[in-house]
């Protein structure tokens, strides 16, 4: 005779199966919306073993099928989530920051930037950004390629995200720079874009200059970026070697915004030459860039 029995099976110290009727043969167990399944019981040990193996499978199978919905979620994600520059990063907010953007072509990820919203109508992502010394810019190529630093301080963008943000959109550059007298200036550049590694990150296109610290950036157009282990510029020495920095040297410069900090020798400190001469270092700059204004 068979009985009908209500069961609860313990597994793994959890409620699983116990039967309190030994005589039970057999009966149907349900594991929430899965398949019954009709187990018969004749040797309890034995038996009681193979249920609860039973279960601990349907147990997996609802594990691997929550991972398998979990993940199907993730992959649904789709990369417009993230924008693209500050300009859109910070246009609710209005506010200046640390945010995160996705350049199409650079990566799947998004990475952390520093938005500017205060200055010259905002929108602008900061690609470097000097202020009190405490990050070495004298670098190996490696570095100037990945960028360095902290988005909440002193650091570098990289040129390999540099290269791709003025790839996707034409981007004009705002420099703004204070010396240590306290006086400001500006260099404000209507188009600006930089080549891929394989053209060793040639500064391609530098356009129309106004501002008031003069064109101190317009003999470094064209030209590739040198670092102290890259010699690619004009000069019979390493410029970058030479005057302690990363740039786009000709033969060598008349801005040399990655130089040392607060260095007054000859071409090594942080120079804009018109502004500050070879012999003096600029207190603050920031490079900026957003997606032109037409």
């Amino acid at each position: 005779m068979l009985l009908k029995i209500i069961c609860t099976v313990y597994l793994l110290n959890m409620p699983v199966l116990k039967c309190e009727n030994e005589n039970v043969e057999n009966f149907t167990v349900k594991y929430g919306n899965l398949t019954e399944v009709l187990f018969q019981i004749k040797d309890n040990k034995i038996h009681l073993q193979h249920l609860q193996l039973e279960v601990l499978r349907m147990e997996q199978m609802r594990q691997g099928a929550l991972l398998d919905e979990l993940v199907a979620k993730l992959k649904s994600l789709e990369p417009t989530q993230f924008t693209g520059s500050c300009a859109e990063a910070a246009a609710l907010s209005r506010r200046s920051g640390v945010y995160q953007i996705l350049v199409p072509g650079y990566s799947l990820h998004p990475f952390i930037v520093r938005c500017d919203e205060d200055t010259q109508g905002g929108a602008w992502t900061t690609v470097l950004r000097r202020e009190d010394g405490s990050v070495d810019f004298f670098r190996f190529w490696k570095d100037y390629k990945n960028g360095f630093g902290n988005a909440i301080g002193e650091f570098f963008i990289g040129l390999d995200k540099l290269h791709f943000m003025t790839k996707v959109l034409d981007q004009e550059l705002l420099i703004t720079m204070e010396d240590f007298k306290g006086q400001h200036r500006f260099a404000k550049y209507d188009r600006f874009a930089i080549d891929n590694e394989n053209e060793a990150y040639k500064m391609k296109t530098l356009g129309t200059y106004s501002g008031d610290a003069t064109d101190c950036l317009r003999e470094h157009a064209g030209q590739k970026f040198s670092s102290r282990d890259r010699d690619n510029d004009q000069h019979i020495e390493n410029c970058a070697e030479k005057f302690t920095g990363g740039w786009w040297y000709n033969r060598c410069h008349v801005s040399n915004l990655m130089g040392v900090y607060n260095d007054s020798t000859f071409g090594k400190g942080i120079n804009w030459r018109d502004f500050t001469s070879h012999t003096a270092s600029l207190k603050r700059v920031q490079m900026m860039i957003r997606p032109r204004r037409y």
